[in-house]
Formats: C-alpha cells, sequence, structure tokens
C-alpha cells in the first residue's frame, strides 16, 4: 500500500507537469504571436501537432526524472533549480528534434515556453503538494500507523513515512524496552497492551511489526492480537537480519515468496534496454565514425597492422565472446604481469596499484612499455574501446554494464563475484563513473550487483551522461 501510494504521487506531479508545460506553450503562443497566424499554421494539421506534443510531453518528463524530480522534495530552491536545468535540456532536446525534423516550429517560442516552464512547473508542483496535503489530513482518508519496535529498523521505517507523503498518521510506538523514548516527536507507548487502548482512541488503526530478530512465538503473538482487535497488520520479515538490502518478496497465484534479490535486467526490461543499446549505440557509432577511421590511419601509419585487438573476453552468463578493441600495445607480449594484477587486485582487496605492504608498488596498467605513443593517446580519451560499439550492436556487450571479464579472471572469483555475469557486460558502468582504478575489486562488484538489482533506463541515462564529462577530461575508462 506504501509503495503504490507513492508511485501514484509520482504519476500525479507528473500529469502536473505536462499541464503545467501545456500552460507554459500556450502563454509563450500569446506573447510570441499575438495575431495568431502559427497557431493557425500548426492547426493546420492536428495530427502533427498531437504527436509533437506527446513527444515534447515525454522529453520533458524523462528529463524530470533524470534530475531526481520525483522523489519527495519539499518545494524549495533546490527543486526550482532542478526544474529549472531539467527544463533546460528538454527546451534543447525539443529544438534540436525539431531541427531535424523540419517541423514548424519557432525557436523562440520554445525558449520563451522554457521560461515560462519554470514558474509554471514550480508553482502547479506546490498547488498539488498543498492539495495532498489538505487530503490526506481528512479523518476519512488518514490512516493510524502505529509501529511496534522503537528499534534500528523501526526508526527507518519511521523516517519513511514520515519524509514520504503518503495518507499514514504515525501515532508513535510500541515497544516494551522504549517505554517514556521518543523518536522524531513521536512518542513509545510500552506494553503490547497498549495496543487495545490505541485502536480504540484511533479507529481504522494499521500496525507495522518490525521485529526481524524476534522470536518466532512473539511474532505470532502479536499478529493474533492484530487479529483479535480486527486491525490490519503487516510485518518485517525475519529474513531481513541477515538479507536487509538483497530482499526480494514476489507471489506466485496467491502465495508469497522470499528471495534474494537478483538482476532486474530481465523479461521487458532487457528489451527495453537492448533497445535503447541498439538506437543509442548505432548513433554513436555514426557520430564516431571519423574519429574511427584517423584512428586506424594512425595506427596503420605508425604500427602497421593489425589495426584491431581482439581478445576473448567472458560475456552474459559466462558466455565466451571476441572483444574488439583498437590495438594500443606492441603484440607478442606477455600477459603474465596483467595476470599478477588481476590476481592482487582481486585478492587484496584494494587497488592493486597501490604501493604493496612490502614498499614495492604492484604492476600498473598505466606503467606498461608495451604501450605505443598513439596507444597511449587513445587510451586516454577512450577512443581505443570505440570499436566495441559492434559488439554492443552484435547483442555481445551493452552500452552499460559490468566491465567485461578475462578468462582467467574467474579463477579468482568468490560465489558472489559471479553474480556479475548476469547481465551483458558494458562499454562504461556504474563503477567507471564512480572512482574506476581508485576501487577495490569487492567495490566494484558491489556497485556492478548495486546497478543490476536496481537498473532502469533512467540510470542509464545518468551513466552516459556522467561518463561524457570523463572521456572530455581524458581521464579513460
Amino acid at each position: 500500500m506504501f509503495v503504490s501510494e507513492v508511485r501514484k504521487l509520482k504519476m500525479l506531479f507528473a500529469i502536473g507537469d505536462v499541464a503545467a508545460l501545456a500552460g507554459s506553450f500556450v502563454c509563450a503562443l500569446a506573447i510570441h504571436d499575438p495575431s495568431g497566424s502559427m497557431r493557425e499554421r500548426m492547426w493546420g494539421n492536428p495530427t502533427d501537432v498531437i504527436l509533437g506534443w506527446a513527444v515534447a510531453a515525454v522529453i520533458w518528463i524523462l528529463a524530470f526524472r533524470v534530475l531526481d524530480l520525483y522523489r519527495p522534495r519539499g518545494g524549495d530552491i533546490e527543486e526550482l533549480t532542478s526544474i529549472a536545468k531539467g527544463s533546460a535540456v528538454a527546451a534543447l532536446i525539443t529544438i534540436a528534434i525539431g531541427f531535424l525534423t523540419r517541423l514548424d516550429l519557432s525557436r523562440e517560442t520554445v525558449v520563451l515556453a522554457y521560461a515560462l516552464s519554470i514558474g509554471w512547473v514550480f508553482a502547479v508542483r506546490n498547488l498539488l503538494r498543498f492539495g495532498v496535503k489538505r487530503f490526506y489530513a481528512k479523518k476519512e482518508v488518514a490512516i493510524p500507523l502505529v509501529i511496534v519496535g522503537l528499534n534500528r529498523v523501526g526508526r527507518y521505517l519511521c523516517d519513511q513515512v514520515l519524509d514520504e507523503n503518503t495518507h499514514y498518521n504515525l501515532v508513535g510506538f510500541i515497544d516494551d524496552a522504549g517505554d517514556g523514548f521518543s523518536y522524531r516527536g513521536l512518542p513509545s507507548y510500552g506494553s503490547i497492551e497498549r495496543m487495545s487502548e490505541l485502536a480504540t482512541q484511533h479507529p481504522c488503526m494499521e500496525v507495522l511489526i518490525a521485529l526481524p530478530e524476534a522470536s518466532a512465538e512473539l511474532q505470532s503473538a502479536l499478529i493474533r492480537k492484530c487479529e483479535e482487535l480486527r486491525l490490519r497488520w503487516s510485518i518485517v520479515p525475519s529474513l531481513y537480519g541477515s538479507m536487509a538490502s538483497s530482499l526480494r518478496v514476489d507471489s506466485m497465484g496467491v502465495i508469497p515468496v522470499l528471495g534474494p534479490r537478483g538482476s532486474n535486467i530481465e523479461g521487458l526490461n532487457y528489451f527495453v534496454k537492448r533497445s535503447f543499446d541498439l538506437i543509442l549505440g548505432s548513433l554513436l557509432l555514426l557520430i564516431a565514425a571519423p574519429i574511427m577511421t584517423l584512428s586506424a590511419l594512425a595506427i596503420l601509419l605508425t604500427e602497421g597492422r593489425p589495426v584491431l585487438f581482439h581478445q576473448i573476453r567472458v560475456g552474459i552468463h559466462a558466455k565466451p565472446f571476441e572483444l574488439l578493441k583498437f590495438r594500443t600495445m606492441r603484440p607478442g607480449g606477455n600477459d603474465g604481469a596483467h595476470r599478477d594484477y588481476v590476481r592482487d587486485w582481486i585478492r587484496s582487496g584494494r587497488d592493486a596499484s597501490q604501493t604493496s605492504s612490502d614498499g614495492e608498488t604492484v604492476f600498473k596498467l598505466t606503467d606498461d612499455n608495451r604501450i605505443t605513443s598513439v596507444g597511449r593517446w587513445l587510451r586516454r580519451f577512450s577512443i581505443d574501446e570505440l570499436p566495441q560499439l559492434v559488439n554492443v550492436i552484435r547483442g555481445e556487450m551493452s552500452l552499460i554494464g559490468p566491465r567485461p571479464a578475462i578468462p582467467y579472471e574467474l579463477e579468482h572469483y568468490e560465489p558472489i563475484h559471479r553474480r556479475r555475469l548476469d547481465a551483458l557486460p558494458g562499454l562504461t558502468g556504474l563503477w567507471q563513473v564512480s572512482g574506476r582504478s581508485r576501487l577495490s575489486f569487492d567495490d566494484m562488484v558491489r556497485l556492478d550487483l548495486q546497478y543490476l538489482e536496481n537498473w532502469s533506463l533512467k540510470t542509464d541515462i545518468k551513466i552516459v551522461v556522467r561518463t561524457i564529462p570523463e572521456l572530455l577530461r581524458g581521464s579513460g575508462l
């Protein structure tokens, strides 16, 4: 109920944003086109107008989602700044699409609509926020909620309810050990026997049992008490203690089932991600074609053949594939140093380029004397990785995903490390934009699993946006 209510609120705000955007465009037309000539030309073909408006609305909503404008906010200056940024990005994209498709769209009108949309969106959001709070405050809508357990879990759940804008009205806590204490101004009523008194004072009260470490007998007794008082209840399962960040709740028919969280890139999500890879990957390949041609010529003229480096990597479900890169090293070298680097990186729990305990520096890949002069520049701006766009289009890689492993790395993998093989490897990923070689192998795996378990199209767009400045800085990927 809690999650579904939050989702409905996000949908309501998205609808409000679209309405505010429509209002800003209408005002922009009224200001910039007082004679109505442009409106007459636009409505000469209403189908194109409706389609164009739908595309513009989707662009605006996606830009707002990327900037996290649909998480709880208080209508402050931070939200206003984010709205201005999101509207600016959406306006630029709208102008670009209009130019490429040769739509009869005035750029001045779009810019004016962008300026107006900031105030319109901010005002509509605050109006909705005020209206929702007033609606939730009604006695027939608000649901009193008591949390059983003034512990770490109970306090976290309290924060979630108070920080989200929902119809739950927190009454307080029930906890024998917490009698007389309070949290965020909410009292603890002590013994479970007070539940009857609270149920009388607060009709339609719900109970949230947050005692995952309690015995099965105590949890059963709490549930029986709720049933006797005809109170709706929910409970944090005992598995929470050992699987707090990786527990998945599902159902088969009417039977609820619990299990560890896995990759979220499955079913239709995989289709969405694959479509995103094909569309953006093909576009990037076209854009990068001149750079790739010049890079190939530079390698050919300075080092000769081969221009491309072919290497077997481990893909989804440990399936091997041939990864493509521009050759940046002299051929014929021994991979023993790299094997040592990988072994130390995985086993040591730190970056293998750091100084070892005996004071000697472990082999660092960027210091390899086999790297050519052209190769050093290609690596600096990650141009050597561009041929992997072909791997993306062929379905062997994704634009975003875990770093593709080399087969001999798997010799040192622990069972949890293999979970990063549950998705297509990527050209870039969460760990690449979160510290790269400064991270330990375990930190890299943690970020990979976080990405897989919480994947969304918004996440991929964010990582692509964060990757661009890293490339321009010449920090490599």
